[in-house]
Formats: C-alpha cells, sequence, structure tokens
C-alpha cells in the first residue's frame, strides 16, 4: 500500500492481552488443553460409551493441542483454508449487505471449535459438513474487538477436510475499511480496503497473509449496477426481480487482505488489451474504472499503463501473474493507492486527469501506479508469511517502481527521486523512538505502524544500498530467483536474502545477510566520521569512526554499529577511483588501492549507501572545490551530510550560509534546493520578531532570487523536467520564507484567474499553471482575506472533482482570520468534506502562529468527532499533531492529552513517543541556533 498526501495528521492491547503475540498463541497451542473439548469428551463418554466410533472421535479430541482458549496471537494453524466461494448481495443504497461464504478446510487436529476472524458480522446460519458425515450446525460468537470469532458445535470435528458454510449479514463500513459506502454526485457506490486486517468485516474468513488459497465469487447487485473483483466475469443472469448475479472465474491463491470489490453505477473504459511481449505468451485485458461522468479522465494513467508494466515484467522476467487488469478510480479512499490482485484502487486524485495535469501529478502517478504493479509480483505472487515482514512487500515495491520507472520513463529520473525518499526519511530515523524496518509484531498497534517511512523509504534505501555492493546485475537474478522458487506461495525475509545470496558469485552469503540483517533489525542511521592520512610516495589511508547519528537535544547513545556496506570514491592525478568495504565495528582503517594522496574523498560513492559521514572542514572544502567531479546523486548525499552535521551541532548557521551559494549554484534541482530545508526551519522556528523574518527573508531572496529570475516565472513548453521542478520550488520557497512581492502578486493574480474571482465565479484551469496553482491559492487567500476564501468554499461546495477540491481546501487551509478559521474547524465534522479530505484545514491552521492554539483546543475537545472519520488502521496518523509543537507549554499540553487515550488508538503509542521527541529536539534545535542566527542577523 502507499501512503500519499500533505502532513496527514497520524487495538490498544497488553502483552498477552487481546489479538497478535505469537509467543503468547504458541504456549496456549502447546501446553494448554482444551476446556471445551474435555467437556465433549466427557459427554461423548458418559453418552456413547458403547459405541467404538464415538469413543474413537472421543479420544481424538482428548489428544488433540487446538487451543481452547482465544488466541492472542495467530491463528493456530492446524486448521486453515484450503479455497473460498464467497458470495455478496451488494446494494450500496442500502446501510447493510448479505453474504454466504463456503470454507473448504483441512484439520490437522480433532476439535469441537474453530478460531478464525470475523468483525461485526451477524451470522444467520453456521454449518460445518466433514467428509462422509452429517452437516453439523455450530454457533457464531465474536470474543474481541479485533474480530477473532469462535465457531462452537456440539460434536466433534475429527475428519482432515470439511466444508463450512456461513450466511451471514453485515453493515457497510462508515470509515474506509472493509466493505464501505462512497456517495459521489447522488450516487452510492461500495469499495474495499482490506489491508491489513478488515477483510474481516466483509467475510468471515482467516485473515491472516499466511493462509493464501484460491478464491471464487459471485456477486447479485441492482441491474443498474456494474460489479468487479479480482478475476474476469464468467456469467451474468438477470433473476427478474431488478437483480442480477455475476460470477467470477476464480482466482490464483490470494491472502484475505488482496481481495477486492467494487459495485455501483460506474462508468468503464475497456482499453485495449496489453499485447504479448517476449516475457508473455498473452494479452492482458485492461479496464479503467471510475465513478459516473468521471471515465473520460482515464485516458492518460490507461495509456501509461501498457510501459510501466512492461517495464516491470522485463526486470522480473515473469510474466504479470494474473487473467485481467482493472485500475479503479476512487472518491474517497484512506490510502493512497492498494495493490488487490487484478482490481488496483486508487485515491481518484492519481488517476483521474485532464490536459491540465502536472508534473508533480505526472510523477505521482507514474511512481504510485509502478509501486501497486510490482506488488502483483512483490506482495500478490509471493506473499509475506506474517506482518513483520511487510517491509518485503513496501520497501521492495517503492524501491522497484524507481528502478523501473528510470528506465521507463529516463527523463524523469527516478532513480534521484528513491534517494530523495531515502534521504529524507533520516529525519525520523534520527529519533530514538524511530521503529526498525523490520519490526517484530508484537500488537495490533506495531501492524498499523509498521505502514510507515522507515518500512516504505529507508526501505528502499537499503535495497538499493546492498543492489549497489553486489552489483546490479547479481541483485536483480537474485530477486527473479526468489520470485520463482516462492511464486504463488509465502516467504520470510530470510527466505528473500538467502535467495539474494544463491546469486551472488563474489560475496559469501554470511556477508550478506549480516549487512542485511544488520540494518533491518535495528533502527537509527550510521555515522561514518572520515579522515584521511596521506604520505609521500605511499597508499593514503582512511580511517573510519561509527556511531549511530544523533541530532541536538536527543537523550540516545551513540554507541551502536552497523555492518555497512561502504563505497568510497577519490581522485589522484585526475583519475577517480572506487574502494568498497564492509565496515564493521567503532574503528575500521584501510588503505587505498593507489598511491598518492588524494585531491577528494567522497565518502558514499554514487549516494547509494544508506548512512551520513562527517569530515574536517578541509575535507568538506575539497568535496565542494571538486564538485563538478561528483555525481548529482553524491551532491544530495553530501547536502544530507551537511543538514546533518548542522543538526547535530557540529556546525552554524552561519556555515551555512557561507557554503550555501555552491551548493545553489548547480543546476540540479535535487542539489540546489537542498539549504532550503535549513532556511526555512530557522525563518519558521527560529526567528521571533517580524523583524528578525523580515531580514532571514532577505537573506532568502539573496540566495535565490537571481535563480528564480534566470528561469522566469512563466513554464514553457520546452522546459525540461528538471526545469519545471526547479521554478515550482523556487516559487513556492520565495513565496512564502522569501516574503517575494512579485512573485506573491504573480500568484495572488493566477489564483483569481483559476477561480474567476468577482469575473464569472467560474473555474478556468487553462488559465493557471497547474504545478504552482496549489501554493497560488493559498497566497491568495493570505492577501485577498476572507472574501476570497469565502469565494473558494463555495466552490469546493460545487465540485466532486478530488484535484480541485483538494487544491480549494489547501487554500482554505491558509485562512488567517480567525472568525471564519472557527468556522472552517466545523467542516471538518461536516459530511460537506470526505473523510480523506479532514486534514487540510487542520494542518493548515497548526501550522499558522495565531491560529495554532486555537486549532489545538478544537481538537481536544472534538476528539471523538474526528475519531469517527478515521478507520481504526488509520488512526495512528492522530498524535501526529504534536509535530506541529515546538515549545516546553505545548508539549506539556500534549502529553496531558494524549498519554490517557493514546493506548486506545490503533497504533498509535509509537507516533506518540516519536511526536514528544519530536518536540523536544525542535526547541532544542531553535535553542542552539538562536544566538548565532540573532548574531549573523545583527551584522545584516
Amino acid at each position: 500500500m502507499n501512503k500519499v498526501g500533505l502532513i496527514l495528521i497520524r487495538f490498544a492491547v497488553t502483552l498477552c492481552g487481546l489479538t497478535l503475540i505469537a509467543a503468547c498463541q504458541q504456549e496456549s497451542e502447546t501446553n494448554q488443553k482444551t476446556t471445551d473439548n474435555t467437556k465433549v469428551v466427557q459427554s461423548l463418554a458418559q453418552k456413547n460409551g458403547n459405541d467404538k466410533n464415538e469413543q474413537q472421535d472421543a479420544e481424538l479430541l482428548k489428544a488433540s493441542n487446538y487451543p481452547s482458549d482465544l488466541p492472542t496471537g495467530r491463528l493456530p494453524s492446524s486448521i486453515k483454508p484450503t479455497s473460498y466461494d464467497i458470495n455478496l448481495k451488494v446494494d450500496p443504497n442500502e446501510p447493510t449487505f448479505t453474504g454466504k461464504v463456503v470454507i473448504q478446510l483441512q484439520l490437522d487436529e480433532a476439535t469441537s471449535h474453530i478460531w478464525l476472524h470475523g468483525k461485526d458480522i451477524i451470522a444467520k446460519s453456521v454449518t460445518l459438513t466433514a467428509k462422509g458425515q452429517q452437516p453439523l450446525s455450530g454457533n457464531y460468537e465474536q470474543l474481541d474487538d479485533t474480530g477473532v470469532v469462535k465457531l462452537s458445535f456440539e460434536q466433534p470435528i475429527t475428519q482432515q477436510s470439511a466444508k463450512l458454510v456461513i450466511e451471514y449479514e453485515a453493515p457497510f463500513n462508515e470509515a474506509l475499511e472493509g466493505l464501505y459506502r462512497v456517495k459521489d454526485g447522488e450516487l452510492n457506490y461500495a469499495f474495499t480496503q482490506f489491508e491489513a486486517t478488515a477483510a474481516r468485516l466483509a467475510f468471515p474468513s482467516f485473515d491472516e497473509p499466511a493462509f493464501k488459497v484460491p478464491f471464487t465469487y459471485s456477486m447479485t447487485v441492482r441491474n443498474e449496477h456494474r460489479a468487479f473483483t479480482n478475476t474476469p466475469a464468467v456469467s451474468e443472469t438477470d433473476l427478474g426481480n431488478g437483480w442480477k448475479t455475476i460470477v467470477f472465474a476464480q482466482s490464483k491463491p490470494l491472502p484475505t487482505y488482496l481481495i477486492a470489490f467494487a459495485v455501483g453505477d460506474f462508468d468503464v473504459v475497456e482499453w485495449q488489451d496489453i499485447p504479448s511481449s517476449e516475457v508473455r505468451d498473452f494479452s492482458i485485458p485492461l479496464r479503467g474504472i471510475a465513478t459516473k461522468g468521471k471515465g473520460h479522465r482515464l485516458t492518460y494513467a490507461l495509456k501509461n499503463t501498457k510501459d510501466i508494466l512492461n517495464g516491470l515484467e522485463q526486470y522480473f522476467q515473469i510474466p504479470y501473474p494474473y487473467k485481467k487488469l482493472d485500475i479503479v478510480a476512487v472518491p474517497d479512499f484512506n490510502a493512497g493507492a492498494m495493490e488487490n490482485a487484478g482490481l488496483i484502487t486508487y485515491r481518484e486524485q492519481l488517476l483521474l486527469f485532464d490536459n491540465t495535469i502536472s508534473l508533480d501529478q505526472k510523477r505521482a502517478y507514474m511512481n504510485v501506479h509502478a509501486h501497486e504493479l510490482a506488488h502483483q509480483w512483490f506482495g500478490n505472487l509471493v506473499t509475506p508469511v506474517w506482518w513483520d515482514d511487510i517491509w518485503l512487500n513496501e520497501a521492495f515495491a517503492t524501491w522497484m517502481a524507481h528502478v523501473s520507472n528510470n528506465t521507463v520513463y529516463p527523463k524523469q529520473k527516478f532513480r534521484q527521486a528513491l534517494l530523495e525518499r531515502s534521504l529524507n526519511v533520516m529525519a525520523s530515523d534520527s529519533l530514538i523512538t524511530a521503529r526498525q524496518i523490520r519490526q517484530p509484531i508484537e500488537s495490533n498497534h506495531d501492524i498499523q505502524s509498521a505502514f510507515d517511512g522507515i518500512t516504505y523509504s529507508k526501505g528502499g534505501g537499503v535495497l538499493s544500498m546492498l543492489e549497489a555492493f553486489l552489483g546490479p546485475e547479481n541483485f536483480r537474478a537474485g530477486i527473479q530467483h526468489y520470485m520463482k522458487k516462492f511464486e504463488f506461495e509465502n516467504a520470510t525475509a530470510q527466505d528473500f536474502i538467502t535467495a539474494i545470496g544463491e546469486k551472488s558469485p563474489h560475496i559469501p552469503l554470511e556477508t550478506i545477510q549480516d549487512a542485511f540483517n544488520s540494518f533491518l533489525e535495528q533502527p537509527g542511521i550510521p555515522l561514518l566520521s572520515v579522515e584521511l592520512t596521506c604520505k609521500e610516495n605511499a597508499k593514503a589511508s582512511v580511517s573510519v569512526s561509527q556511531s549511530r547519528y544523533l541530532p541536538i537535544g536527543s537523550k540516545g547513545s551513540t554507541a551502536q554499529t552497523w555492518k555497512v556496506p561502504a563505497c568510497f570514491k577519490y581522485a589522484i592525478d585526475g583519475n577517480q577511483h572506487q574502494v568498497c568495504r564492509v565496515l564493521e565495528g567503532q574503528q575500521q582503517s584501510f588503505e587505498l588501492n593507489e598511491a598518492g594522496c588524494p585531491a577528494f574523498v567522497m565518502p558514499n560513492a554514487n549516494g547509494a549507501g544508506y548512512y551520513r559521514f562527517s569530515m574536517e572542514s578541509e575535507g568538506w572544502q575539497s568535496l565542494l572545490s571538486h564538485k563538478a567531479a561528483l555525481s548529482t546523486e553524491e551532491m544530495m548525499s553530501l547536502n544530507n551530510s551537511l543538514q546533518g552535521a548542522i543538526n547535530a551541532g557540529k556546525m552554524s548557521f552561519t556555515d551555512l550560509v557561507e557554503i550555501a551559494p555552491q551548493i545553489i549554484a548547480s543546476e540540479s534541482e535535487a542539489i540546489a534546493m537542498g539549504p532550503s530545508k535549513l532556511l526555512s526551519f530557522v525563518y519558521s522556528r527560529v526567528a521571533k520578531t517580524d523583524e528578525q523574518k523580515a531580514k532571514l527573508a532577505s537573506l532568502n531572496r539573496s540566495l535565490y532570487g537571481q535563480k528564480l529570475t534566470e528561469l522566469g516565472l512563466e513554464t514553457q513548453k520546452e522546459d525540461s523536467v528538471n526545469t519545471i521542478r526547479m521554478r515550482t520550488g523556487l516559487i513556492n520557497f520565495l513565496s512564502d520564507q522569501g516574503e517575494d512581492k512579485a512573485v506573491r502578486q504573480y500568484l495572488t493574480d493566477m489564483a483569481i484567474a483559476y477561480t474567476g474571482y468577482k469575473v464569472d465565479g467560474n473555474m478556468h484551469p487553462e488559465k493557471a499553471d497547474s504545478n504552482v496553482i496549489s501554493t497560488a491559492l493559498q497566497v491568495a487567500v493570505e492577501d485577498l482575506g476572507t472574501p476570497f476564501a469565502k469565494h473558494l468554499k463555495m466552490q469546493l461546495d460545487s465540485s466532486n472533482d478530488g484535484t480541485v477540491r483538494g487544491r480549494l481546501l489547501g487554500g482554505l487551509g491558509a485562512v488567517q482570520d480567525p472568525e471564519y478559521a472557527a468556522e472552517l474547524r466545523e467542516l471538518i465534522l461536516s459530511e460537506e468534506l470526505r473523510d480523506n479530505e479532514i486534514y487540510s484545514i487542520m494542518v493548515g491552521q497548526l501550522n499558522d502562529d495565531e491560529l495554532q492554539q486555537p486549532m489545538w483546543e478544537w481538537f481536544k475537545t472534538n476528539i471523538e468527532g474526528i475519531k469517527s472519520r478515521i478507520p481504526p488502521f488509520g488512526q495512528n496518523r492522530l498524535p501526529v499533531v504534536g509535530q506541529f509543537f515546538c515549545s516546553s507549554t505545548m508539549k506539556a499540553d500534549y502529553k496531558a492529552f494524549f498519554k490517557p487515550i493514546v493506548e486506545e488508538l490503533a497504533g498509535a503509542p509509537r507516533p506518540y513517543q516519536q511526536s514528544l521527541e519530536s518536540i523536544e529536539l525542535c526547541m532544542a534545535q531553535a535553542k542552539f541556533h538562536r544566538d548565532n542566527v540573532q548574531q549573523y542577523l545583527s551584522n545584516q
């Protein structure tokens, strides 16, 4: 699953308490005899003691280790499904739906009850028919809030196979998980989101990734509706009463979280099949599905799907695994997209475009679409056994999307984008509360918090590091070996690492395992402190000290090491060289391969290593003076390490100002915009007076203004990707932290023309630069005030276009009038906003110095209403509100509010602790830089 958007606001259990602790489950499975089974044994012995078969059944039941106590972790594996047949009757206009699920079971233990999952389901009948026996009626009972269900039977089940049939009714979910409803315009639709543990809301099941089996489906829907699932429809029967039944083909083996349904009056765009290729000897039916009236906007997404999919097939050398491909634009969706096999769902902003599509929208589509398509192999074809290896899904899909797209769309430079993501996530990875990539799943909290930047972006960065160390072709051969070895099955992290090692001819498997696990199983960022020693007519020596990187104010310990696959680039007599080592321990030295003193040493060749480095001032200066010899990726790594040095208190704000022009001079956006992050922090967090902000704004204009003048404000048709991204970044920075009046006027004029303000009141997308229109609307609200904001609100009320609504809400988030801001806060609980839209106004006001406190007070007062709009799987976002705070007063208030309730929010304890730490670090960093900033400004 790919998680997207602005800065989003982020089942409580005790150890061995309610849900997911494997160790407790193992104890209950192996050491506890079943109370219920014992009662049945005694009853059988008394009633049927003379019956030989029944006595045998009783003895089997008595000897069974199938647990009686509620499974507190994974379900017992001794009873498992071998196939499902799901039959649903769905009308999105009604509050409930009905279903019948038929599960073929394999039973390795005798039992009188079965554990499985079901949540908020009303079972009408439960029937189990063991092979060669009469049907048994069962009792259905949900025993906890996470959806663990006990099916109880009056007689024992001793056969090894059986058919379980459950007929039921369930409500449509109202918080964007399970099978839920969305209203778009005047029509209702039904969609699903099952990852990670929400399939149990739609049908009783063994809702864990290890239970991977084939599914068949039928759906009964209104005649005017269309219905879709993972596989193609094979028949459709008109029932003559306004309903029809559609039967679908059997699926390949799948876990429950990859099952999906969509029902409603859709626009369906039948695109041309993706033709066969050198990898695949069959064509793939391709369709786009959108709510009524939006199908025509699927053209761009459908047109580009073939190239993205073919690029992935070329890498894997394995055909697309499923019978068809449908891409679905969902108006209200908690995630960015979901990789359901053959029926991929997306937040509609990622698929629905007109001819004014921005570069960022194109890149988001390319990246997310490739990510979800990569999942069709990594995650779907081969599935993790348990959620502790969700990184195998998400980190790999993140990495694979960028690697493949870098070949498919070379001008977009997706490899650089992947590096940028891994560098950006280092901010959260520097927290002592950061999680590790492969996090043990000890509770439901751990499942929820596993879907974060560490899993996606750090995981992708670590894969890039190992790819560079092993060699791209060896790494690729290992991935292909892994996919073929475990196709349509489940696998673990160690299975993956072993498969990679089996195809690495030069590096021992143990070395690969040690390096991989070193980064997978501990949090944090390695910091390599590098010192060069030169001797006349001899080989130079490089000394490396390794520790954990920590920023100013951190309470953590630096005494941590990794087994770091590191490559160093250096130049001697104008010739470039490279040396690679696996660095272990706190201290290590090695000689360079050539004699002579290098002109420079770059401690992270091609920026491929997931670490930061530090050097003495001479080392930094030698790199900056030879920046022409460094690749863009190396300069990005250098930027990040400089930023780390400043955040760690090793360099000052004045140092940054002195170095910045050398970096800003770069023609690469990925390099030149680097210093702007720290300049933004100083402007927003360190400056305390309007005068200080004005002087900092002047400094920011002096550093970046000429660069924008050279590019010009207007986008040109011939502009490169780099030019567009550079201009967009400069406009965003200078309009805010640069307080540039000319830029702000340009944006305000654009916003007026785009919205028809005081003219015709209609939207005119052709009059705006789609790359900066969101910023333009925010600036116009700030400069034109409440009348323009109310105009945006009027346009929001009349639009059901997700992209337009997002822009308008971003503008409304910039409102500064306290009275109108209070009115807008009430929208967060209103049906006027979709559930996925409630964050824009919240984030905007939390970012405003004057509105932060009233927004926080409103948030605390209305927390139950806010929770009702967020699915349990998304409630870990709520504590992230704390990351907007940077004072001891707000920290104390934040802690007093969240500490009593954080255990009630799924996945929230870790984000809560991280937010507290972030507040502390923000305070420490602002305090550290304040004197130096004031001294610098006093001289201006």
